[in-house]
């Protein structure tokens, strides 16, 4: 398979540092954490350089450095993928336990809370203040036959409305013919 190995001169020392560890198969976290950058700062210098070389997958670029780095003496390409080895990076700090808030089953019975907070229990549409969408027939102990029955009205008069359709096309068919 013939390769054709881009010319790197153009990348910056960044893009060069950020190169030479994906070079050697670290991911972006760990490329940012070693270099002590944000890692969306690691992924946009390599989505330049993929999008300098037209495209090509990370994969292929890591290889494209690593045979341009062998081919011009460069000192990193001497390391060829090294082992990663295990690291615990830290994500977050936490916080001291003296900021801790006490629990709920902490606090003494009988003591109130300090930051209640009024909930209603009732829906808002059932409220009688409301106006009501749906007419009162529809709506209430009978609801389940009344809606039955308007749908079935309203299909019936579909119905008829689309039988003296067709007979008024037919007989306005005969008085053409």
């Amino acid at each position: 398979m013939t390769s054709i190995i881009n010319d790197f001169a153009f990348a910056t020392p960044r893009q060069r540092a950020v190169l030479d560890l994906l070079a050697n198969s670290r991911t972006s976290k760990e490329i940012a954490h070693q270099l002590g950058i944000s890692e969306a700062a690691v992924n946009r210098r390599i989505e330049v350089l993929r999008s300098r070389l037209g495209g090509v997958t990370r994969h292929e670029l890591a290889r494209q450095y690593r045979e341009w780095s062998a081919l011009n003496g460069d000192l990193s390409a001497d390391r060829a993928c090294e082992e990663n080895e295990m690291q615990i990076l830290p994500l977050a700090a936490t916080a001291p336990p003296s900021d801790v808030s006490p629990r709920d089953d902490m606090v003494p019975a009988g003591e109130a809370m300090r930051d209640q907070l009024a909930i209603s229990i009732e829906a808002p549409w059932s409220k009688p203040a409301e106006p009501s969408v749906v007419p009162g027939v529809l709506d209430g102990d009978n609801a389940l036959l009344t809606r039955g029955a308007a749908i079935g009205i309203i299909l019936f008069a579909i119905l008829a409305s689309l039988v003296v359709g067709i007979a008024a096309a037919r007989a306005l068919a005969d008085v053409v013919s």
